[in-house]
């Protein structure tokens, strides 16, 4: 009985709501909830098409799950990724020490130095200002322009 008001509700809803659609969907989701659309239920749901020609049974939809288990990283591929991150980590080693080197130049030549302050307006620096940023900047060329033993 609850399906024959089911298949009536549906015939009328395939007929009022336009007849510019061609297919509809029908799905349950995993509530038991049960939904008529023109758009595809989410991925995972069995579903079927409904067609307004009445000549077209409705098409069954059968979704496979399939569970894939991730596949585990391999050692070579472990390494080849450290490979990676240790030419980045050289390459920005460089980058610093060229930035740290000229900092320094900046800072023991004559010429005011100045930084922006968080509006952006330059804040020139007194001497005392001057003194830490050339520690910071030696402390950054020890830091960064070693040459490198490692392998």
């Amino acid at each position: 009985m609850q399906l024959n008001r089911l298949c009536f509700v549906l015939a009328a809803t395939l007929l009022i709501s336009g007849l510019h659609a061609q297919e509809y969907y029908r799905w349950q989701d995993k509530n038991g909830q049960l939904h008529v659309s023109q758009i595809p239920p989410p991925a995972g749901l069995d579903y079927e098409i409904w067609s307004l020609d009445p000549k077209q049974p409705p098409q069954q939809v059968k979704v496979e799950t399939v569970n894939k288990a991730p596949v585990p990283i391999t050692q070579q591929q472990v390494k080849a990724l450290q490979q990676q991150v240790e030419q980045v980590n050289a390459q920005l080693k460089v980058q610093n020490c060229t930035q740290a080197r000229e900092n320094k130049q900046r800072l023991e030549a004559e010429a005011p130095v100045a930084f922006n302050d968080t509006e952006g307006k330059p804040v020139p620096l007194n001497a005392e200002m001057r003194a830490e940023q050339l520690q910071i900047a030696e402390r950054h060329i020890a830091e960064f322009c070693q040459s490198s033993t490692k392998n």
